[in-house]
């Protein structure tokens, strides 16, 4: 019974550090790739996410395609930073208008043209 109880503590602690170190390599990895993206460097495309949108649903699309993208709200605005190089903004741009948008309500928003900051 000790043993049992021994075994299921140590079994415990074992999971907890497991995702602690988990959950910590994520945020890393995470904020090196928010940092990579807003370096000058790198040459990324801003898409304003429209009101009410949800952003996940755009973020999830772009991986499938070989795209990089993080969210950033600075100033107010939630946009979507995606690298790609200039070559490519066609196929980012392709990408995000085949993307069945909707409201974080799940109510089925117009799709439109996708613009990019730097375009109005």
């Amino acid at each position: 019974m000790v043993i049992g109880i021994a075994m299921f503590v140590v079994g415990f602690l074992v999971v907890g550090v497991v995702v602690v170190v988990a959950l910590t390599s994520w945020g890393r990895d995470e904020a090196a790739t928010e940092a990579r993206l807003h370096a000058p460097a790198t040459h990324t495309v801003a898409y304003v996410v429209p009101e009410g949108q949800d952003p996940a649903v755009l973020i999830s699309a772009l991986p499938h395609a070989g795209f990089v993208s993080v969210t950033d709200s600075t100033g107010g605005t939630e946009r979507l930073l995606v690298e790609c190089e200039e070559s490519d903004r066609g196929r980012v741009r392709s990408i995000l208008e085949q993307v069945e948008h909707r409201s974080i309500d799940g109510s089925r928003l117009p799709a439109g043209h996708v613009s990019f900051e730097d375009e109005r």
